[in-house]
């Protein structure tokens, strides 16, 4: 190490500052264009070299353009393991080209962007306008890295720009440098491996000596084997928990059983375990009991490939006694707490079905009586086509027509999941995401979908709410009973007993099924809570039937580097507020733990930092809760057999008027 600090100062003497290694600290993704001259530049942090380099164009005709090329290697080379985002942040390439034809111009740029074995190109159109077309560089904005699903960038692996671009008269061009072109990148992630694999041991042949409860603290890199010997005394428990350190999961290490090796020499029979995972950091405690005294061996053993950082300790205790005690764990089934829910529940207001069906049964029956009277012969075709049949039609649409529109609104469609359906899908896509074979970068994707809906796919869920809480600003938010009936654990468990196909040994469940159940765990609390947050709207609805119906986009996710979360919005929600809601939702401490022995359970504990601001929560148009056709549609009924009933009574009394007349003409009383 000293070694290293050495040179590091003995180049900060002798050159002016060139370090280009990406990594995850400020400003590590910032890739500015340095050039001494043509033929030397290259990818630095920090400015260096030239403001700008150009060159004379003198034989380009448009029959024999001229060909420029320029390299940018990144220097210094790749020294730690980093990992590349799917789009770059930023790129602008100022290059101009000054002419006696069209004056001052921006030509065509091809930009060929090299990262380890991928290659992405982006070719800028140039602008021959003098006036507006030179002022401004290329420059585009979270544009897609073709990496090929290869996300991390090893040691000595390198990353290299190649300008090309084409001119067909003579004229000279120019490259502004010294950040006016340049690449950003967002590293999220990196580790520099070799300061990492401290505390290292040998092998398995020559264990490195220590004691059980001292904190270890290591890195298991490639294939390694890292062994210790200690001496255990008498003891009922013994206790030994790994800590890994959140890596991306395509050099996640896979957390396998340790051998411990008796003083016998045999191993150690199967432990039980305890596995926690908060936000991300992944804590293993294997349990053995009643073991014999004497010297023992320890080994993790790791594969190819794989990088993971890790620390270690263990004590012996007897049953009941300190904080080893299993009596001291409580893995009862979890309950939602409502997470998404901030309105306030004291202003409440209850919801039921708007079907309407006794008004549509009154309006049906209504209507069979004033079919007979359509039947008889109208005394006045005014009153028949002016008061009478309006007041039919108005009750044809508001007693019949809003009320089949209501009922076909709140009933299940072929095209809406139910919240079961919802939690089962995410369930299946979850385990296919979780198993060892799968990509990174596509289980990130999968995993990091809301809901599981990727960028384009419609998410149509029918749920049912029994009250609106007020919210301060006025808006309700939906309480969703079906939320609060759902057992996470027992449905992820199912889940694994459906699809497993390997046999638990010893009672232990395989690494696929462990992987399985404690991201199903996190990601379905993270998915509830946006869906509640998501469930508010500006009025109160009508009906206690609830669409949740919306195309679903790519969006910025949050989260873990391996396992990020709320990776796609709703299209109505902009991106702005969709970040907002992020920040404001995503809890300060996920830890989920789960038990793998005799008998399998979970536990949950999450916590924010602070309050959810209210205001933040976004009315999406995706909640639509079921509603009449017509807005107060009994109003409409009343309306339409009022005028119903008056043209049959003005009817009756015309009726009776011309059968008095009849009477008294028969009679011969009108002619006395």
């Amino acid at each position: 190490m000293r070694r290293i600090v050495a040179l590091a100062f003995l180049c900060l003497l002798c050159s002016p500052i060139v370090s280009a290694a990406i990594d995850s600290e400020t400003g590590g993704g910032e890739l500015w264009f340095s050039c001494n001259d043509v033929n030397d530049c290259s990818l630095t942090e920090f400015h260096t070299g030239e403001e700008s380099i150009g060159g004379t164009v003198n034989s380009a005709t448009p029959f024999s353009p001229e060909i420029v090329f320029i390299e940018l290697p990144m220097h210094p080379t790749q020294d730690e393991i980093a990992l590349i985002p799917d789009q770059i942040d930023e790129l602008q390439v100022d290059l101009r080209y000054q002419d006696d034809i069209a004056g001052l111009s921006r030509p065509d740029v091809k930009v060929t962007i090299i990262i380890a074995q991928s290659t992405t190109v982006i070719e800028f159109e140039g602008d021959d306008n003098p006036i507006n077309g030179a002022s401004e560089p290329h420059f585009i904005e979270n544009e897609p890295l073709d990496n090929g699903g290869d996300r991390l960038l090893w040691p000595e692996e390198e990353i290299r720009i190649l300008l090309e671009f084409e001119v067909d008269r003579p004229g000279t061009w120019q490259l502004n440098l010294r950040g006016a072109s340049y690449l950003l990148l967002d590293i999220i992630w990196s580790e520099d491996v070799d300061s990492r694999n401290i505390d290292e041991p040998s092998s398995d042949g020559s264990p490195r000596p220590t004691d059980l409860e001292t904190n270890h603290h290591g890195a298991l890199v490639e294939d390694d084997r890292d062994c210790w010997e200690f001496d255990v005394d008498n003891h009922e428990l013994l206790r030994i928990t790994f800590v890994w350190e959140e890596v991306p999961s395509e050099i996640e290490q896979s957390h396998g059983q340790p051998d411990l090796i008796l003083p016998d020499r045999r191993l150690a029979p199967t432990p039980e375990l305890e596995t926690e995972v908060i936000n991300g950091e992944t804590r293993m405690t294997w349990q053995w009991r009643a073991l014999p005294t004497g010297d023992y061996n320890l080994c993790i053993g790791g594969k190819l490939n794989s990088f993971q950082a890790y620390q270690w300790a263990g004590i012996i205790a007897f049953e009941g006694i300190g904080p080893t005690s299993p009596e001291e764990f409580d893995y009862s089934s979890w309950k939602w707490e409502g997470l998404g829910m901030k309105a306030d529940d004291s202003g409440a207001k209850e919801l039921n079905a708007a079907s309407g069906l006794m008004v549509l049964v009154l309006s049906l029956a209504l209507l069979v009586g004033f079919a007979i009277e359509i039947k008889e012969d109208t005394t006045s075709k005014a009153i028949r086509f002016g008061i009478f049949v309006p007041g039919v039609l108005i009750l044809i649409l508001g007693g019949l027509i809003s009320p089949l529109w209501t009922i076909a609104g709140e009933m299940n469609s072929s095209d809406d999941m139910s919240l079961d359906d919802l939690i089962d899908t995410r369930l299946d896509q979850l385990w296919h995401a979780s198993h060892p074979g799968t990509p990174a970068s596509s289980r990130a994707m999968h995993v990091g979908a809301t809901f599981g809906m990727l960028d384009g796919e419609t998410l149509s869920v029918r749920l049912e709410a029994d009250a609106a809480w007020a919210l301060d600003d006025g808006r309700w938010q939906l309480h969703i009973p079906e939320i609060y009936q759902l057992n996470l654990e027992n449905l992820i468990f199912a889940k694994v007993a459906q699809k497993s196909s390997s046999q638990p040994i010893d009672d232990m469940l395989d690494a696929h099924s462990r992987t399985f159940i404690l991201l199903s765990a996190r990601t379905l609390m993270l998915d509830l809570l946006m869906l509640e947050a998501l469930l508010v709207v500006d009025e109160l609805p009508q009906s206690n039937v609830i669409n949740f119906n919306t195309e679903m986009v790519k969006s910025g996710s949050l989260g873990l580097v391996q396992d990020p979360a709320w990776g796609t919005r709703p299209v109505d929600i902009p991106e702005g507020r969709w970040r907002l809601m992020q920040d404001n939702l995503y809890p300060s401490l996920i830890s989920i733990t789960m038990l793998d022995g005799v008998k399998d359970d979970l536990d949950f504990r999450v916590q924010f930092a602070t309050d959810i601001d209210h205001d933040l929560l976004y009315s999406t148009d995706s909640v639509n809760p079921s509603a009449p056709l017509l807005e107060s549609q009994y109003i409409w009924v009343i309306g339409g057999i009022t005028l119903s009933i008056i043209g049959i009574g003005l009817e009756n009394k015309r009726r009776r008027n011309a059968k008095q007349m009849l009477e008294q003409m028969t009679s011969g009383t009108i002619w006395n």
